[in-house]
């Protein structure tokens, strides 16, 4: 099932492309799992991101108590 129109082919949902994928999304989830055979983390969804973006999230994420 193809992701809802107007959001990111990836994740399913609305976000700007400099952005990471929402890797709590179910969509998410298993299209990834689909095409590595693996459960997707933080660091995954982030991957296309800039390293200043990734150094943001990273710290936002940890400040949450989400280790990366």
């Amino acid at each position: 099932m193809p992701p809802a129109e107007g959001t990111c082919p990836e994740c399913g949902v609305k976000h700007e492309p400099e952005l990471p994928h929402n890797q709590e999304s179910l969509f998410y989830q298993y299209k990834f799992y689909n095409e590595h055979g693996r459960w997707p983390t933080w660091k995954d969804a982030m991957e296309h991101c800039s390293e200043e973006m990734k150094k943001l999230w990273t710290n936002e994420l940890k400040s949450r108590g989400i280790e990366i």
